[in-house]
């Protein structure tokens, strides 16, 4: 394996693409890291790169300015699709016929907002989605920080929590909720997908419906994986791992 690090796209610290390349022209996962837009690196989850390089896959990750103040969205979504053309129009060595994106939690949001764009097809692990949907239903609800939350009110504490993270990702700019919030702007060219998710987590599986609903209204192929509990992204990759590596080598 051929890794190379911090690849810059940009000028700023955080617009870097690490790359883990194989000896020839592979296909290549573009891969959007979460934390909820406001934390996370492109390095840390490397079990998921090491699985898809395994299996013949070259891998990019990326970083992107993460939400706060001077970087509300959709700064996160402006960087990815600098990163992702800046690697399609370089040298770098891979099949860049062959190109597909994986996000998860916060990055599957991102990911599935650049497969609208360029038709890949792409994963979602933990998705969030209907951004003004959930503002809609959970009004009463206090947007806190998880860790600032030992005893939620009028709600559970992952509400409040996603709550929080929109608050932050558009710094109180709510015109542009539509934007981000992705079921609508699903179309016949937007790339074929496949959804991951657990019955009780953070991402509401409700919002997994309502893709899934939308991708087959507009003839596209979506394979959806529910598995139970409360297991979030990450947290379940052992499970989704194999299925996942089967949709990537179909596509």
């Amino acid at each position: 394996m051929t890794k190379i690090s911090d690849i810059s796209y940009g000028i700023d610290a955080k617009q870097k693409i690490d790359l883990y390349l194989q000896d020839f022209s592979a296909p290549l996962v573009f891969y959007v890291h979460g934390g909820g837009w406001w934390q996370g690196d492109k390095e840390k989850d490397l079990k998921v790169f090491q699985a898809l390089f395994q299996v013949g896959f070259s891998v990019a990750s990326t970083n992107y300015r993460l939400a706060d103040e001077k970087h509300p969205y959709p700064t996160q979504l402006d960087d990815t699709r600098s990163a992702l053309t800046f690697l399609i129009n370089s040298d770098y060595q891979f099949n860049k016929k062959n190109i597909s994106l994986f996000g998860a939690s916060s990055g599957a949001n991102i990911s599935v907002s650049l497969s609208i764009e360029t038709g890949f097809p792409t994963v979602s692990w933990s998705g969030q989605f209907d951004f003004k949907g959930f503002l809609a239903t959970h009004t009463a609800i206090a947007g806190r920080k998880a860790a600032d939350n030992p005893d939620p009110d009028k709600g559970s504490k992952m509400a409040s929590y996603y709550k929080w993270i929109l608050e932050r990702l558009f710094n109180g700019d709510l015109s542009k909720v539509d934007q981000a919030t992705l079921q609508h702007q699903i179309t016949p060219a937007t790339g074929s997908i496949l959804l991951v998710n657990s019955a009780a987590e953070l991402a509401p599986i409700e919002e997994v419906y309502k893709m899934q609903s939308a991708y087959i209204e507009n003839g596209l192929e979506v394979s959806t994986l529910i598995f139970p509990g409360d297991r979030h992204a990450l947290a379940y990759a052992d499970d989704a791992l194999p299925v996942t590596i089967d949709f990537l080598k179909k596509h």
